[in-house]
Order: structure tokens, then sequence, then C-alpha cells
């Protein structure tokens, strides 16, 4: 299970072999039908960066060119692993149905909020630390004709105050970017009706920082920079608060697991398309940034699952 399944080459290998463009002939045979539009109009000519947040290094977070990327790898309107067919599996302890409100801290291009929109009815407020991807959601959700069920807007996650009550807040792997924990936890619980519900995936430590080369790594490559809590610190933050923990649940394999298999998939499609140096660029460094991940995964850090009630009058109830 810690392996996606593989066809002839390794995926690594084979993407190399993509970027070197020394494809084997039935690639070349593949690509030579492929019409013109698979490629930007006008190829020789970069596409400006959208404005948005840069990245700690101090380059464009986001842009139209990468957010083709990862739609591409994760599926349209997701910028992350788990798309539609993972979404209602992942929020099941929810309950979700037509009378609940939910608030998506996390909401990328808004994949998740209009999946859950549209399978239960809720209705779901999406905000997004990156203004881009924001704007992007928020035309998607428009387009989609949800633009009142589903909304994506820009927010700060450091400041974050929400002046309405939700029945559930979700978030997915977003929360190990954020470097004032307490101060976000203090909104979610003043955002959270008595009884609400709490339901998010993040990246954590189980005890101590591991100090494989693997983590360091990823601590010090990640385009914004990461501060994951250990488990117990989670846990014992959400419980002063007035939230009684109901899952702590590891799902590291699973998480590795769609990692492996969006990458596999992708570099089957890349052997078959040809596509401008600027895409080439971004394909390479997002392919970089999860296979970082992926190490990490595998030299101490994990991904949990996180289920919580708010207890409605500081007892168990």
């Amino acid at each position: 299970m810690s392996e996606a399944p593989a066809t002839g080459k390794p995926w690594k290998k084979r993407l190399l072999a993509w970027w070197e463009g020394y494809d084997l002939p039935e690639d070349k045979a593949h690509a030579a039908p492929e019409p013109a539009a698979a490629a930007p109009a006008a190829p020789a000519a970069p596409r400006p960066a959208m404005p948005g947040v840069n990245s700690r290094f101090g380059k464009p977070l986001w842009s139209a060119t990468r957010i083709g990327v990862v739609e591409k790898i994760w599926g349209d309107g997701f910028t992350s692993p788990g798309g539609d067919d993972y979404i209602p599996e992942l929020v099941k302890p929810l309950g979700l149905n037509p009378a609940m409100s939910v608030l998506d801290l996390a909401a990328g291009l808004g994949g998740a909020a209009r999946k859950m929109a549209a399978q239960y009815g809720c209705w779901v407020t999406g905000l997004e630390p990156s203004p881009v991807l924001a704007k992007e959601g928020m035309e998607r959700s428009v387009k989609a004709g949800m633009a009142k069920q589903a909304t994506v807007t820009h927010y700060d996650p450091e400041n974050f105050r929400h002046p309405k009550r939700f029945d559930c807040i979700f978030s997915k792997e977003s929360f190990f970017c954020i470097k004032d924990r307490e101060s976000l936890n203090d909104g979610i619980e003043m955002s959270l009706k008595p009884r609400g519900q709490l339901l998010f995936t993040d990246y954590v430590f189980e005890k101590d920082e591991p100090r494989s080369p693997a983590v360091k790594e990823w601590l010090a490559k990640e385009p914004l920079e990461p501060f994951p809590l250990t488990v117990a610190k989670t846990v014992n933050s959400l419980q002063q608060r007035n939230l009684d923990i109901r899952i702590t649940e590891d799902v590291t394999d699973a998480h590795r697991v769609l990692i492996l298999a969006a990458i596999q998939s992708l570099t089957e499609f890349l052997e078959k398309h040809s596509m401008d140096h600027e895409t080439k660029l971004a394909v390479v460094e997002e392919v970089e940034l999860w296979a970082r991940r992926v190490a990490a995964l595998q030299g101490g850090l994990r991904m949990y699952r996180f289920f919580a009630l708010k207890l409605a009058d500081g007892s168990e109830g």
C-alpha cells in the first residue's frame, strides 16, 4: 500500500526522461497527433504571474500556470490530494445535511466546498489564505451555479475571527502553516455553535520533531514556513477550548498512496502530451514539492485526521 502501482520505468526516471526530451518512441508517437491547442496559445511568451502572496523565498505562490498543473494532478477545483471521490469519506463523521452550515478554512479553488454543498445540500462558506486561489475558487463556484451555496473568499488565518457561527468547521492540510495556532483555535471555538463539529487533517509530529534529513529538508524548503505541532499539543490546545476530541487518526499511509498514485498518473499523461517551457517548470516544481513531502512522511512527519465536538455547556452532556 505504500507505493502507487507502477508500470514500466519508475515514475522518477520517466519524469526525468520527459523533462530531458528522450521519451520512448511510442510516447512520441502518441504525442504527434496531439492538437496544438494542448499548449498555450503563445507558448514562446511566458504568461504573467497573477497577483498574490509570495512564498517565503520571494516567489509568487500561485499563477495561472501552477493552478492548471495542480488541477491536472488532483482534479478540477483541488490543489492537494483527495478529490471528489475522497471528500465524502473524509467528512463522513460530520453527518452533513441541508440544514447545516459549514465553514471551510482551507477552501483553495473551492472543490471540497462545492462537493459538500452538491452532495449534502449544506451551505458552505469557504475561506482561503491565498487571494489568487480565493478569486479563482469563487469564479468556479459562480460558473457551477453555486455562488451562494459554496462561496470562496480570502482571509488571514493568523487573524481569524468570523461574525457568524457554524454547525461545522472543516480544513484540509492548512493549519501547519499557521504560526499563531492558539489565536486560530480561539477563533474556531468562537465560530462554532454549541454542539458544533470540527474536522480537519494536518501535518503533525507524533512526539518530538524528527531529526531525519528528509524532515529537515521539508522544513527548509516548504513554500510557506511550516509550524507543525505534535499530536499531543494539537489535542491539548483544542481541549482547552471546550472541544471534546472524538477522533485522532493517523492517515499517513492513505495520504502517501494518494500522492504517489497522482504523480504516477501525471507521469503517464506527460509522456503523451507536449507543453511549453513555463508549464514544464511548473510541473517539475510541483512534483518536487510533493516528492519532498512524501520523503518527509517516510522520515517521521505524519498526516492526522482530527474530529471534535464543541461541548454545549462545559460538560460531556
